[in-house]
């Protein structure tokens, strides 16, 4: 379970992600949206949930971003867009730390080095994951 995030803008993270990833955030981010809203999933719990609580409105963004980019690569997208008014979405504060970001890089390296190397990205493949703290978290 993992929302990747190399880059605070979401639509730059859609492209720079590989095929694999991409797809697999369409149905992460779905996942972890519907944890938050219904609170009955065995993920609720995780890491890569708890850090958007409070952001669920940036996440369906962060969905919107990653499914715009499946389908301009021209995968069929049969799960629908989030209606999302982007002027009213507050964003997690974690969005924009770097080290929050690198970290998100780095462990792309490590997962598709071929593929990730293209980007010049300047750190590490083996740093741990920067998962935002309960300061981080918003009221739902």
């Amino acid at each position: 379970m993992q929302t990747f995030l190399p880059y605070e803008d979401f639509e730059k993270t859609a492209k720079a992600l590989d095929r694999k990833r991409l797809g697999k955030q369409r149905v992460e981010a779905m996942q972890i949206v519907n944890a938050l809203t219904t609170g009955g999933s065995g993920w609720y719990n995780h890491p890569a949930v708890q850090m958007w609580k409070g952001y669920v409105e940036a996440l369906k963004l962060y969905f919107n971003a990653i499914s715009e980019e499946w389908v301009r690569r021209g995968y069929e997208h049969n799960i629908g867009f989030y209606d999302v008014e982007e002027s009213e979405v507050e964003y997690p504060p974690w969005l924009g730390d770097e080290e929050f970001h690198k970290s998100h890089r780095s462990n792309l390296l490590r997962k598709e080095p071929e593929y990730y190397r293209q980007f010049g990205w300047d750190v590490p493949d083996d740093l741990p994951y920067v998962w935002p703290g309960r300061e981080c978290e918003g009221e739902e």
